[in-house]
């Protein structure tokens, strides 16, 4: 989206930045989830949650850092 418009990450600012990740999310989110669904994934769908989302089941337990990382549940 940005690459076709020009503009980098940073030159948003995170308010701006922030929006367009929710206007992401709500286009194409569901279309991973039901992706995965047809490949036949076993999951609660119930506790599916997005890290971005307030009141977010991720919240507390992880870090902002300038490294891209894994995230993984049971390790914490």
């Amino acid at each position: 989206m940005l690459v076709s418009e020009g503009i980098k990450r940073v030159e948003l600012g995170r308010d701006e930045f922030e929006k367009r990740v929710w206007e992401w999310k709500e286009k194409y989110g569901g279309t991973i989830t039901n992706q995965i669904k047809r490949l036949g994934a076993s999951c609660d769908w119930t506790r599916e949650c997005f890290t971005l989302d307030e009141q977010s089941c991720y919240r507390g337990i992880y870090y902002t850092s300038r490294k891209m990382i894994n995230f993984s549940r049971f390790l914490t």
